[in-house]
């Protein structure tokens, strides 16, 4: 429903600039993201890195020293822009009046910002001791202006420091143990002493009872394939987290991805015929991750976590009959696992745009290249001569007109398929719940729809919440002390239209609140489905002052933080802000009642 009280909030946030469009029909750098590939004239953004033999990398080059093609056919230039890392700082956006909330970032970056994660996922246990202790060194001294945000993946990504430039607040994060910064046991992964017991083990089998040796491998191939996999689908969904995160902040972002064993195949291979290669089963959560990090102009950079590594199987303390068995197989297994691991990295950074770094001891070094190397960059548009929605794999090929330069930058994108390009687009299923995977704790908030929350506390009284009815979803939830009053205000800018035969403008979103208390339980929800039908006096009012949703939701004493979000089934895009309920103003005493 409409709510009256947003029109004049919905000035407010207008007026400070903070409800800012994602979708802007202009070409410059800064809004670019979420408009790529979502017209039928596509529109490509390109970062493009130039560096020369001494890796630094190569400024004042002008539009006219590129070259694009794509899939072989060379493509106009629309706009250009050279981005450095000597660009000024931009000035916050107001503050926010009390109780209200968003998503929309508050500090633009100056071209580009940088992300750290730390990965124990794919890290075995001592390597992510050696991370941290580089990570800490690198974050007391930053480079000046530079925004930097830290992440960690365990079985989820979980944010624990949002962008700043402030050297104590990164150290506080990554040395606060409560964050799961510290050293955490990889559950899908072996570790050294179990590899090792394993392959002593199959040793001493080959030397005793060959045939139990190998149903012995076959079963540790088998185990470890399917933990390959979990390992392949928890990677992809943090990849997809972190693009919902970041796809709201304009400009280039530079993630470096701090990992033991990237899972092989995690991105497609723009050097093959085939980008997938021999990875079959995954391919659409691949593509899927692809898009997003290409809609949200991520590059990655994966850093080895292993460091100078040396080979396991030559131990001083070994059984001589075993190593005579294994010594001759397992350097070349262990070479071609760091091999594999090596070229997945080395893929990542060719499809995103990044670089990739491993073999190294000094990660401090590496940070301050990824620094100078995502920090200076061009920014090239140029909108497909190909307008077909085939939804296949499109090659890019950029160069310079004067050869012996180094160019990185994102490889390729996959075009709209027919289906998302149609309008109006397809109906979900009625009920579908398609925003809790959103509203999860410890997730980072996903700013592809813009939106702002005003949530209003009160206390229920004794007498009222034995007579009144529960607001929110959760049948168990007897008896509330707290009722929260909760206006979601979204930019008509964030969200896709499609347009009926009758010339009404249809929206269809999926709402919801989320309450938790302090150990992570979800103590109430509510969710609901909201399909408007506009006609053309409505759409031009929505246009002018966005959509207002209120709704009212109860909770128990101990809550301690709402998630509030919103998802456009139109466009496959979400939003959402969490919001500390500690943080609240609680209204004046009226006689009224709530």
């Amino acid at each position: 429903m409409l709510h009256r009280s947003f029109w004049s909030m919905m000035s407010v946030l207008a007026f400070s600039g903070l409800l800012l469009p994602l979708r802007s029909q202009t070409s410059t750098s800064s809004e670019h993201q979420n408009q790529v590939f979502k017209t039928s004239a596509r529109l490509v953004v390109l970062d493009v890195v130039v560096t020369g033999k001494n890796h630094k990398p190569l400024t004042g080059l002008q539009q006219q020293d590129f070259l694009v093609s794509e899939d072989g056919t060379r493509q106009t230039i629309k706009n250009f822009e050279e981005h450095t890392a000597a660009e000024p700082l931009q000035v916050t956006s107001p503050e926010l009046p009390p109780n209200m909330f968003t998503n929309v970032p508050r500090v633009k970056p100056n071209g580009s910002v940088t992300v750290m994660v730390l990965d124990s996922l794919n890290t075995p246990l001592d390597d992510q001791r050696f991370v941290h202790a580089q990570v800490l060194k690198y974050i007391k001294k930053p480079e000046p202006g530079q925004r930097v945000a830290i992440f960690t993946l365990q079985s989820r990504l979980r944010m624990i420091q949002g962008f700043t430039d402030d050297p104590s607040l990164l150290a506080a994060a990554v040395n606060d143990k409560k964050n799961g910064v510290g050293r955490q046991v990889p559950q899908l992964m072996q570790s050294d002493a179990e590899t090792a017991a394993t392959q002593e083990t199959e040793a001493a089998l080959m030397v005793w009872a060959p045939e139990a040796a190998a149903d012995m491998q076959q079963f540790a191939a088998e185990e470890g394939s399917d933990r390959s996999n979990v390992r392949l689908r928890e990677t992809l969904q943090a990849f997809q987290d972190l693009a919902h995160y970041l796809a709201g902040f304009p400009g280039r972002k530079n993630v470096v991805w701090f990992s033991g064993a990237f899972p092989v195949a995690i991105l497609p291979d723009p050097t093959l015929i085939h980008e997938f290669g021999a990875q079959r089963d995954d391919q659409e959560e691949i593509r899927k991750t692809s898009a997003l990090l290409t809609a949200a102009q991520i590059a990655i950079y994966p850093v080895g976590a292993e460091g100078l590594t040396t080979n396991p199987t030559y131990n001083a303390g070994a059984d001589s009959r075993l190593v005579q068995q294994s010594q001759l197989s397992q350097p070349q297994v262990v070479t071609k696992e760091l091999n594999a691991n090596h070229a997945a990295m080395d893929v990542i950074a060719k499809a995103t745009g990044g670089e990739a770094f491993y073999s190294t001891n000094d990660l401090n070094d590496a940070l301050q290249r990824i620094l100078a190397h995502g920090s200076n960059f061009y920014t090239l548009t140029y909108t497909s001569t190909n307008p077909a929605t085939d939804g296949k794999f499109r090659r890019i090929d950029v160069k310079l007109v004067r050869p012996g330069y180094q160019l990185d930058y994102r490889r390729g994108y996959y075009a709209d398929t027919a289906k998302t390009a149609a309008s109006p687009s397809p109906a979900p299923p009625p009920n579908a719940d398609l925003l809790s995977a959103f509203l999860h704790p410890g997730s980072p908030d996903s700013t592809e729809v813009p939106l702002t929350l005003r949530v209003v506390p009160t206390k229920i009284s004794a007498k009222a919440s034995a007579v009144a009815a529960i607001k929110g979803d959760n049948p168990g939830l007897k008896e509330a002390v707290n009722r929260y009053a909760v206006d979601l205000m979204i930019p008509a800018r964030g969200l896709q239209f499609d347009t009926a035969a009758d010339g009404h403008r249809h929206v269809r979103l999926q709402a919801g609140l989320f309450l938790f208390t302090r150990d992570g339980r979800l103590a109430n929800w509510l969710l609901r489905q909201v399909n408007l039908n506009l006609d053309d006096a409505h759409y031009a009012i929505v246009q002018a002052d966005g959509i207002n949703l209120y709704f009212e939701i109860d909770g128990p004493a101990d809550s301690v933080s709402l998630r509030g979000g919103v998802y456009d089934k139109n466009s496959d895009l979400a939003g959402t802000v969490i919001v500390p309920l500690k943080n609240l103003v609680s209204p004046a005493p009226s006689s009224t009642g709530f």
